[in-house]
């Protein structure tokens, strides 16, 4: 497969987990009520889900999808969220800048460092 098509399905299937995490999130909270810390942490979970299946399935096709992968890829999703918190929390707290500033941050290097962790260790066959 070529990097670019990779690189295309990685974020194809990055934009249908996050529809799903905001998607299931909102619902829970503001369709059932539930707390936002407890609707997030289940939308997460449901979006690590899709975002496991996709990536297997699609952009790393030739990755094995057994228990030590989805282990692995789950650790680089949690990094990658603390990398996201982690980022705000600086560029807002630490520097002041605005949070459109801290998102551009994220947005120009957290993917490219997920897809990294996944092919080279994740996902590696």
């Amino acid at each position: 497969m070529t990097a670019f098509k990779q690189l295309s399905r990685f974020g194809f299937i990055g934009l249908l987990a996050t529809a799903v995490h905001v998607s299931v999130g909102l619902g829970l909270n503001e369709g059932a009520g539930m707390l936002p810390f407890w609707a997030n942490l289940i939308a997460f979970c449901c979006a690590l889900g899709v975002s496991f299946v996709g990536q297997t399935r699609l952009t790393f096709p030739d990755s094995t999808a057994d228990r030590s992968a989805f282990a692995r890829f789950s650790v680089v999703a949690v990094s990658g969220l603390a990398l996201n918190q982690t980022i705000v929390w600086i560029m807002t707290s630490v520097f002041a800048s605005p949070y459109w500033l801290a998102l551009a941050i994220i947005i120009c290097t957290v993917p490219g460092i997920t897809f990294l962790l996944l092919k080279f260790w994740a996902l590696k066959r």
